[in-house]
């Protein structure tokens, strides 16, 4: 046998060992790719799920706007003093139902030992103007590796009218109440089928600000969906929401960046410009410019209808008894007005006013230094990460 020949078989060998398992990946997923994370500490699939859900969404006296003159007033209106905005544009409720496309992509460890042990997977949910790929941004700024280091899967996706996922009617349908019902969902599908080749015996929920809000209303409705709660950028007020929104500029996206959303209606929006950006989720100099306009470039879509029902999801979640951890940059604007240590520690109020039913033993907060509201794209996002993972593994996950 040739020396050619010898190594081709050798390839063929390798690729017969190792192509089953990680194409058992594909299970459960539809447009189906693999790819390894960004420090490969994690091997990931790629593709969208079909998940069921109904919810009772406000009906919205708001017709979508038409020009961005239009858009601003809108939102100048909704904060202005003495505003009645929401409740004038509130109109009663209708069911809302239907099998959504959601992109997301399930990652498992990719040390041998790790991934055939792995029994926990964490649902990732981002936050507003951003998309699924915050979790896994570049070497040293990874959740995903982070977590797949420790041992642990996961499961980052697309919110509805984000990224690769279904992008329905932005004002009436794609509300809070909604994304809701898909959160539980996804945990129902995780906790009952096997996905990806694996049936996994805990869900942990982990937010990043409004997907930590997200969290909050499933774990008020449905509180034995989740195992473990770990919610990020994050406290128990919406207090401080206009100012974030109003530094925010909400551009309508087809007119903001018509190369990438050019078809959508114009209820979608996407935050202004870089400034817009940096001026609420970034503190400087704790971050590195490179990192910063790497989530500038990938800054996607929200809607109206989120903006306008925020509130309607917040609520506290009594039921709920297993461990929580609330995770938020010492620096965090949304949150915090950019001091979270003022005139206390804000985070730790979270769990007496949202979570009574947690017992101390089960609970804990860390305000991660230098680091703001985007706090896995600071230069001291492995603190955090290496908080959460310590936290879950002494909760026994």
């Amino acid at each position: 046998m040739s020396s050619t020949l010898f190594l081709a078989c050798l390839v063929v060998a390798a690729a017969a060992a190792v192509l089953p398992k990680n194409s058992s990946l594909m299970q459960g997923f539809r447009h189906a790719h693999l790819v390894d994370s960004s420090s490969k500490h994690a091997h990931c699939v790629n593709g969208v799920v079909p998940i069921f859900a109904s919810a009772t969404n406000a009906i919205l006296d708001l017709s979508s706007p038409t020009t961005q003159f239009n858009a601003t007033e809108i939102f100048q209106e909704l904060f202005e003093a003495g505003s009645t905005l929401i409740q004038r544009a509130q109109k009663g409720t209708r069911t809302v139902q239907g099998t959504y496309g959601i992109n997301g992509i399930l990652c498992v460890p990719a040390d041998p030992a790790k991934r055939s042990a792995v029994k926990t997977i964490e649902i990732l949910t981002h936050g507003v103007g951003l998309e699924k790929s915050y979790w896994d941004i570049a070497p040293g700024y990874s959740y995903v590796d982070a977590a797949a280091a420790a041992g642990y899967a996961t499961f980052a996706y697309d919110r509805l009218g984000v990224g690769g996922s279904e992008r329905p009617e932005p004002i009436q349908e794609v509300q809070a109440f909604l994304e809701v019902e898909i959160l539980h969902g996804l945990a129902q599908l995780f906790r009952t089928t096997k996905i990806g080749g694996y049936q996994f015996s805990n869900i942990i929920g982990v937010g990043h600000s409004f997907g930590s809000i997200l969290q909050v209303g499933a774990n008020s409705k449905y509180p034995e969906d989740f195992d473990g709660v770990v919610l990020t950028a994050f406290t128990n007020t919406l207090t401080n929401l206009p100012y974030t929104i109003l530094a925010n500029n909400p551009s309508i996206a087809a007119l903001n960046e018509p190369s990438r959303f050019g078809g959508l209606p114009f209820g979608y929006l996407v935050h202004n410009d870089a400034i817009s950006i940096q001026q609420v989720f970034f503190r400087y100099p704790y971050f590195e410019a490179s990192i910063f306009l790497n989530q500038v470039q990938r800054k996607d879509t929200y809607t109206f209808g989120e903006e306008l029902t925020i509130g309607g999801v917040l609520n506290p979640a009594p039921a709920y008894k297993g461990p929580l951890s609330v995770v938020t940059g010492v620096f965090d604007f949304p949150f915090c007005l950019g001091n979270c240590s003022f005139p206390d520690n804000q985070l730790a109020k979270v769990q007496p006013s949202l979570y009574p039913g947690v017992p101390a033993s089960k609970s804990d907060v860390y305000l991660v230094p230098e680091n703001g509201h985007y706090i896995n794209a600071h230069r001291s996002a492995p603190l955090s990460f290496d908080h959460i993972n310590t936290f879950l593994a002494n909760n026994g996950f």
